[in-house]
């Protein structure tokens, strides 16, 4: 009997950050307990990949403390323009994002990057789910005294989406 295998191939990645990015997302100069919102990501209409992989690498202005986290949510809509449907009624666009209950109660947990007692960006990796066409990332600055650095290098998220690629029976 032939077998198959069905192995993810990396589609085209789509960068969350400054305008160098393919999505703004300018989380720099964020203040501790704070975080923000990207602008919407629309991933198209028809079949999409569901499964992504994730980056997030991040830097805080000045030694942390070890363990400091950025916290990671993704905002899924059904409406790009539309907060009613939007988890946590909120308004796409590279903004400011006051409290993180409404991100803890309604919007997708990813993962967090955590700092280092260094001065130097940190990185985290993972993988979610994603089904809704719209999209938008959001970060939380759960440090307790240093704010996100002020470098748009240094901050950046980006979403790989992983196609599952059927191979020839062998």
């Amino acid at each position: 009997m032939a077998s198959q295998q069905i192995l993810l191939l990396p589609g085209t990645a789509v960068s969350f950050k400054d305008a160098a990015g393919d999505v703004v997302w300018t989380p720099k100069d964020v203040a501790a307990g704070a975080g923000r919102i990207s602008a919407v990501h629309d991933r198209g209409a028809g079949a999409q990949a569901e499964l992504y992989r994730w980056e997030c690498r991040v830097k805080w202005v000045a030694t942390p403390a070890a363990a400091d986290p950025f916290r990671l949510y993704i905002v899924r809509s059904s409406a790009a323009a539309t907060p009613a449907n939007t988890d946590g009624f909120f308004t796409f666009g590279d903004a400011g994002v006051a409290a993180e209950t409404e991100l803890a109660n309604n919007c997708l947990y990813i993962g967090q990057v955590l700092a280092g007692a260094a001065d130097v960006a940190r990185c985290s990796h993972g993988t979610v789910m994603l089904y809704d066409r719209y999209i938008a990332v959001a970060g939380w600055n759960a440090s307790a005294t240093k704010a996100m650095g002020t470098t748009d290098a240094d901050l950046e998220f980006i979403l790989t989406p992983m196609i599952p690629d059927v191979q020839a029976s062998a």
